[in-house]
């Protein structure tokens, strides 16, 4: 077991050694640092050979493709899923795009699409629009007072009329992870497809996505220790047969005349024009780099990390958590009393603590439980015990600021 003063992992991370003043980067689900490893990697792409894959037979056409597809096997595994049921995308954001376009022709007039009331934008306009586009019902299932979906709520009001279920599996805002096998099960029992946003789960969570039996699942390299532009949207085979090309150009194709066009096969017919194929070299080197430590341990460190956290701001007479949802992975949100969010975050930022406020791209949510925002603090494998004392050495002083 790990020390929460633990520095084994932050040395790998170049942007984070070498400074004067110890900075506490606790912004890791807006974007993880990326490690030295990676970032030679894709430097490596590029000096020995940038070429386009799948196009030509030359050898430095035939050495990119080879590294693209073992990179597309590489995050298959990390999921626990086949190779051809792997889709690259630009990150979270595109990949719920393709599904709420890939996925219309299912909805009709009056059907129903549930997201839940802790969505990401990300993960709620597609589906809105997609409702307004094919004038169905976006349901929503609310969120109880300490931040956890009401799953009764849901069971009640689910019917066959439900095509789309769209959840996160753990929250951006308030870290609340959902109960996605459940979600599933009663997705399935009535036939609807389940799309799950894992973006805030795969660095924190052991991911397979035949436990979680969901449909469809996203997430984003640059909150997984690699590059940013790159991301992946997991299907199983049937689900991804389902889905209906929307972006259309080379690769995707399989034969075109003037009359008609005939799409290529899984996973390259979602695959149009020239992939982001450093991106997708540097995210599988990101998975490699956390395959060298046991996985038992990376997660237990984080675990006792987030417990400490968590009460060390329990404890402060000033700090107000924001959701204390039942299970939480990876970030806390709080706030400071009488100081706005925003103020609070460029103090910190004075004493060498990063962290993010604002409503972090869940309105909904924010809302409901904070209505000004609030501050977040949200974990990488690099952060240690030493990182929350400073966060709370800030907060004494920021207080003294305010006079309080």
């Amino acid at each position: 077991m790990t020390s929460l003063k633990h520095t084994r992992y932050r040395q790998f991370f170049p942007s984070l050694n070498g400074t004067n003043q110890p900075f506490a980067y606790l912004d890791s689900a807006a974007s993880t640092q990326v490690p030295e490893v990676v970032l030679k990697d894709i430097e490596q792409y590029y000096r020995q050979g940038h070429a386009n894959v799948h196009r030509a037979s030359h050898s430095f056409a035939r050495h990119a493709t080879n590294a693209f597809e073992l990179a597309r096997k590489t995050l298959a595994e990390f999921i626990g899923a086949k190779a051809q049921n792997i889709i690259w995308t630009s990150g979270t954001t595109q990949a719920a795009n393709l599904l709420a376009d890939g996925l219309a022709h299912l909805v009709d007039e009056g059907d129903e699409i549930w997201v839940s009331e802790l969505e990401h934008h990300s993960n709620l306009v597609p589906w809105q629009q997609l409702a307004f586009k094919r004038k169905a019902n976006l349901k929503v299932i609310p969120v109880l007072d300490n931040g956890d979906i009401d799953l009764a709520y849901f069971r009640q009001q689910l019917s066959d009329k439900c095509k789309i279920v769209a959840v996160a599996h753990v929250s951006n805002s308030i870290g609340a992870m959902q109960p996605i096998p459940e979600l599933s099960r009663l997705a399935h029992q009535f036939g609807a497809k389940i799309v799950v946003d894992g973006a805030q789960a795969v660095a924190h969570l052991d991911i397979d996505v035949n436990r979680l039996a969901c449909d469809y699942y996203l997430f984003s390299g640059h909150k997984l220790y690699g590059p940013t532009g790159i991301g992946v949207l997991y299907g199983s085979e049937e689900a991804l047969e389902l889905l209906e090309p929307s972006v259309f150009g080379g690769e995707m194709i399989s034969k075109v005349s003037f009359e008609t066009s005939t799409w290529n096969s899984l996973p390259y017919r979602l695959e149009a024009g020239t992939p982001n194929i450093a991106g997708a070299i540097g995210l599988a080197s990101a998975i490699k780099f956390l395959a060298q430590f046991p996985l038992k341990e990376r997660l237990s460190h984080e675990r006792q990390l987030l417990a400490y956290a968590l009460q060390q701001l329990k404890q402060h007479p000033k700090v107000e958590l924001v959701g204390e949802p039942m299970m939480r992975v990876g970030l806390i949100a709080f706030n400071l009393q009488g100081v706005h969010p925003q103020d609070a975050a460029t103090l910190f930022d004075q004493y060498n603590v990063a962290l993010r406020c604002g409503h972090h791209c869940a309105m909904p949510l924010s809302s409901r439980l904070s209505p000004e925002g609030s501050i977040r603090l949200s974990l990488g494998l690099y952060n240690n015990q030493q990182d929350i004392d400073q966060v709370i050495e800030a907060i004494d002083k920021i207080m003294e600021l305010f006079g309080e």
